[in-house]
């Protein structure tokens, strides 16, 4: 019985050991994926501080513009699926920010909502845009409607896809019930005492099951996608900045009354089955802002331009032309 206890302990001890190995990645150097992952319309702008931001601008430069702000841990790549559905209407700007994708980590350490609304306005003043409207899922979307409240002269309309906002008391009881749902890899994120560990520990299923849970269909949750994930958030420094963020993030102060200071006209869709931010979050919009268009899709989660391309893009179309 001895011998049989001693034997189980030593291939379970096996075990542990080769999965924490196995999830344990090296950071790849900047050079590596801008190589595999900065094709097609890819450019970067490098800023006098260091920072070195990845965007793309597609479409024809006389079209109305519209800039796309992706969600955490997210890049300018879940776009794809939707862009080339709006490039004969549209001149698209997409980047990705501080944190995250290609841009990666920045010299000041800042992954503030105001340091992304000064990354959008590096790129558009880089690309001399005057006027435009901004889009953003999920994070992006509220650094989207910020954008708005803080430069409402450069915004033409504002389009939010399943984003965050601000929250009523019932709907942050909601939010909270529904935190059972939120990808526990994410949850692990927040824990301090396991924050320095997983700057090296970054096993691929982390990935894995944060977009399965992202996604209503989880045939959508390819292994590709997924594994392209992985590897972005392996950019040197990419790791402990995003770790940085849960803790060192800091919220506003604003309230459901800022909203109302909103004068773009805004298109909200967020997906029913939307397992990270409950799309009864986007009635506050609806409540507060005199010109809003809200869709809920059904069967969609929290990725709704990845999800339903096709019906998002036809959405955007006829909110945009209906209104200029």
């Amino acid at each position: 019985m001895t011998a049989i206890f001693k034997n189980t302990f030593i291939v379970t001890t096996v075990l542990i050991v080769v999965f924490i190995f196995s999830g344990i990645y090296k950071d790849i150097s900047r050079e590596e994926l801008e190589i595999k992952y900065a094709t097609g319309a890819s450019q970067f702008l490098n800023l006098s501080d260091g920072t070195r931001i990845h965007y793309r601008d597609e479409g024809e430069s006389d079209h109305p513009v519209i800039l796309f702000l992706h969600g955490f841990n997210g890049s300018l790549f879940n776009f794809e699926k939707l862009i080339p559905l709006l490039k004969e209407e549209f001149r698209l700007v997409s980047l990705d920010l501080p944190g995250f994708g290609l841009t990666g980590a920045i010299p000041s350490n800042d992954y503030s909502n105001e340091s992304f609304m000064k990354t959008v306005n590096s790129v558009i003043d880089h690309l001399k845009i005057s006027k435009f409207s901004i889009a953003g899922n999920s994070m992006g979307g509220g650094v989207a409607w910020r954008y708005a409240l803080s430069y409402p002269n450069k915004i033409e309309s504002i389009i939010l896809l399943s984003s965050s906002g601000i929250y009523t008391k019932e709907q942050r009881e909601s939010l909270e019930e529904n935190n059972r749902d939120t990808p526990w890899v994410w949850k692990l994120m927040r824990s301090k005492v396991v924050n320095s560990f997983l700057s090296y520990y970054t096993p691929k299923f982390f990935a894995t099951q944060g977009l399965k849970t992202s996604v209503f269909d989880e045939n959508l949750a390819s292994k590709e996608l997924a594994y392209q994930f992985h590897e972005l958030t392996l950019l040197k420094g990419s790791r402990k900045a995003i770790l940085s963020m849960f803790s060192n993030r800091k919220g506003d102060n604003y309230g459901a009354d800022a909203l109302r200071s909103i004068t773009s006209p805004l298109l909200v869709i967020h997906g029913e089955e939307d397992n990270i931010i409950p799309y009864s979050s986007s009635f506050i919009f609806q409540d507060n802002i005199k010109d809003v268009e809200l869709k809920i899709y059904p069967n969609v989660g929290h990725l709704p331009m990845y999800e339903a391309p096709e019906k998002v893009a036809e959405d955007i179309k006829q909110f945009y032309f209906e209104l200029f």
